[in-house]
């Protein structure tokens, strides 16, 4: 059922990324049956629900006509979103489509293995995606200068903070293990067991924009930090 949800939910994403005026039937879809959910979540229930009668064969099909196609046309790229589903107040619809719904896309892919049980092959484009979260993790800190060694998808290693002196902690977490973390979502409480006293707090709550969700926690830092560096992934 998990991983169902989690096709439905990409689905019904392809389908108004190429066609932003879809998402008036998401938003009509929540009024009429998801009303008591927030805004984000009842759409995400609406697009869930136009596609959860289909069988995996329908919805993996689906996947496969859309993804190629989930490209937003010029004319809505600059729409604002007005700060929906707590994304940041400068973000637009073309913000949406080239940096928040590819890094979506990342975490759902691996939502799915571990409710599968299944290996998620890597892509070459996870490795953007790591150092563009990467980057705005950087971007946002306050504490002490580190070296980030990432393994796994999107392997590379990361000076946070210009100007890293020879002495500097060096933090080695997984990847899609600390993506998972800073996008909220719950990972093993040893997770930072091995890191650096010196900064495990602040890596423990750091936050970065990987999905719009009403339930997201951003810093103020990040959100202005993020507004003048834009998107990397185009």
């Amino acid at each position: 059922m998990d991983r169902t949800r989690h096709r439905a939910h990409i689905a019904g994403t392809l389908s108004y990324t190429r066609n932003p005026l879809a998402y008036a039937g998401l938003v009509t879809g929540w009024l009429l049956h998801f009303r008591g959910r927030n805004f984000f979540d009842g759409t995400n229930e609406a697009a869930i629900r136009t596609y959860r009668r289909l069988s995996t064969d329908q919805l993996l099909e689906v996947l496969r006509r859309d993804t190629p196609r989930a490209v937003p046309p010029g004319w809505s790229r600059p729409l604002p979103l007005m700060g929906v589903a707590s994304l940041p107040k400068y973000a637009t619809f073309g913000h949406l489509a080239d940096v928040v719904l590819p890094r979506d896309c990342f975490m759902h892919r691996y939502d799915i293995g571990r409710a599968t049980g299944v290996y998620v092959p890597r892509d070459p484009t996870d490795a953007d995606v790591v150092a563009q979260v990467v980057r705005d993790l950087g971007l946002a800190w306050t504490g002490p200068a580190f070296v980030l060694r990432l393994s796994g998808t999107g392997v590379g290693e990361w000076q946070v903070r210009a100007g890293t002196p020879d002495d500097a902690a060096l933090v080695t977490l997984d990847s899609v293990d600390y993506l998972r973390h800073l996008s909220g979502r719950a990972v093993s409480p040893d997770l930072f067991a091995g890191t650096p006293e010196s900064v495990r707090g602040q890596l423990r709550d750091a936050r970065v924009l990987i999905a719009a969700h009403a339930s997201a926690v951003h810093s103020p830092a990040l959100v202005e930090q993020m507004a003048r560096a834009g998107p990397l992934l185009t």
